[in-house]
């Protein structure tokens, strides 16, 4: 019996930990851009440029000019937030679009994470956030 019950916790804590930020959750989440998702919601944006990774070798040196702005209009992050969009094409193409709603605020702010399989790893290749949820939706591939 004890075994049986490790076994179903071991089940459930893989995903508990991949639970999505701004879900609804989907079999179709993807762990690195859920934690993406689960920084931006925070604010934590030195936390999203370690997420980021390989693909944006210049991130960090001009931290200031991705994010200095954001920091500046939304000082207090954002409530909550919603993934209105997941799109997943094989063999390994995925993007995410979700809705950031500031504090006190009802009009969202749009993010745009695409992640793709490369070398057999998941990477984020390209984000993109604004105001204007257009302009985000101009990036859709």
């Amino acid at each position: 019996m004890r075994t049986l019950i490790h076994a179903l916790v071991a089940l459930f804590i893989p995903t508990a930990t991949l639970a999505g930020a701004c879900g609804p959750d989907q079999d179709s989440d993807v762990g690195l851009i859920e934690e993406a998702k689960a920084a931006f919601l925070d604010a934590d944006y030195r936390k999203f440029v370690t997420i980021a990774g390989p693909y944006f070798p210049d991130l960090e040196q001009n931290f200031d000019d991705y994010f200095g702005q954001i920091q500046v209009v939304f000082p207090n992050g954002f409530d909550r937030c919603a993934t209105i969009l997941q799109r997943r094409e094989s063999p390994g193409f995925h993007q995410d679009l979700v809705f950031y709603f500031p504090a006190g605020s009802p009009a969202p702010m749009a993010l745009l994470l695409i992640a793709a399989k490369v070398d057999g790893e998941m990477q984020l290749v390209e984000f993109t956030y604004n105001t204007s949820i257009s302009d985000v939706l101009d990036d859709l591939k």
